[in-house]
């Protein structure tokens, strides 16, 4: 014979859901706001030092080669 699960423990099965929900929303957007605040200040220090030396573009070509 199985035991029905008491209301209680059906609620605080629920509570718990919905805090382990909202703290994974919180802990992305926080980590999502300092990867911006950490590329923003990567940027500006990019441009700070470009301004100082010659930048140097490199391009990448290639061509497929026919299957034989």
């Amino acid at each position: 014979m199985t035991a029905a699960t008491p209301r209680f423990a059906a609620q605080e099965t629920a509570v718990r859901r919905l805090a382990a929900g909202f703290a994974l929303v919180l802990t992305l957007g926080t980590v999502a706001a300092l990867g911006q605040l950490a590329d923003r200040q990567y940027d500006d220090a990019l441009m700070a030092q470009a301004d100082n030396a010659p930048t140097q573009v490199v391009v990448v070509q290639s061509t497929r080669l026919p299957r034989v």
